[in-house]
């Protein structure tokens, strides 16, 4: 049973309601529990997250809402720093914090695309591929190897998984995706296009309705060459920046930076009134800050500072 009105779930949406959406598939979830005990995992390889499952690459920005149990790998809304109106028209993300470099991916325009590829090519998701046609390929090689593996599903459980399938299709009038593949190169190419500034983690900052529609030259070229691991930098340039510019140094450090530079910018967004965001980057960090040595008669001490959340 999730507990929707718990502490870590509140602070987890923010100010955003729980999607009508997200809702019935919990309910849908504990309704299939009682015909496998593993629910919506195995029904579909998605375990509902919804309190403070966070990584150290996770965007501030975005509320999870699940993950698939393996290495990590979760799902999440992109609110663009809060200026979705609605959870129900945020796109999708997903966060792989074992793929280094290369943690963050949009994968859907919005929850009933992403439960739609997520019946049939989840691994989209989390893989990535230099064309369709290797995709395809590899695509052939797991079901060569699921049919020749003894831990393959049962004729019970391949039907107990299509009913599901074939309920969740119905329920929430998923849409057709003919070609996975090319819709997610699409979204991400669109992103792209409409983007104020670019990000390292190809999330991008969207233009923000209070300010000019471009950045100039010099603050674009300022933001490329912030090292996010430098405070001094990253401090300095959130101070010259516009908000735009400022929030898109963020996603840079929040991508690959560690506890130092992260304080900054969690910093940054709480003196804005990104409250929400502040929070979540603080959980994020909790437990990455840096041991620090302390002498004493007895010997030495490692001691771990305290965090604001």
């Amino acid at each position: 049973m999730h507990d929707l009105s718990s502490e870590s779930v509140r602070l987890n949406f923010g100010k955003y309601e729980i999607p009508a959406d997200l809702q019935l598939l919990l309910s849908i979830e504990e309704e299939f529990r009682e015909v496998h005990p593993r629910g919506l995992d195995f029904g579909m390889g998605l375990i509902p997250e919804l309190g403070s499952f966070r990584y150290l690459c996770t965007p501030s920005d975005v509320i999870v809402f699940g993950s698939n149990g393996c290495d990590g790998i979760h799902y999440g809304y992109l609110t663009d720093f809060g200026e979705v109106e609605s959870l129900d028209q945020a796109p999708i993300v997903c966060i792989s914090p074992m793929d280094f470099g290369d943690t963050n991916k949009l994968i859907a325009r919005s929850f009933r695309d992403f439960l739609s590829i997520a019946l049939t090519d989840s691994a989209l998701f989390y893989n990535r591929f230099e064309s369709e046609d290797a995709y395809r390929t590899q695509v052939k090689i797991w079901e060569e190897e699921a049919l020749a593996s003894p831990y393959g599903y049962t004729p019970e459980e391949e039907k107990l998984r299509k009913e599901l399938h074939e309920k969740l299709r119905k329920v929430f009038d998923l849409p057709v995706i003919e070609n996975p593949f090319a819709y997610i190169k699409e979204i991400q190419a669109e992103r792209a296009a409409s983007a104020v500034v670019l990000t390292q983690d190809t999330l991008h900052i969207l233009t923000n309705p209070l300010e000019k529609p471009e950045l100039a030259e010099e603050e674009l070229r300022l933001i490329q060459q912030v090292d996010p691991e430098s405070e001094e930098e990253v401090q300095n340039s959130l101070d010259q920046c516009s908000l735009s510019g400022a929030l898109a140094i963020i996603r840079n450090v929040e991508r690959s930076a560690m506890y130092e530079t992260r304080k900054v910018a969690q910093q940054y967004l709480r003196s804005k009134g990104y409250e929400d965001e502040a929070h979540r980057a603080g959980v994020s960090i909790q437990g990455h800050e840096p041991i620090e040595s302390t002498h004493t008669i007895l010997g030495t001490m490692t001691v771990r500072g305290n965090i604001e959340t």
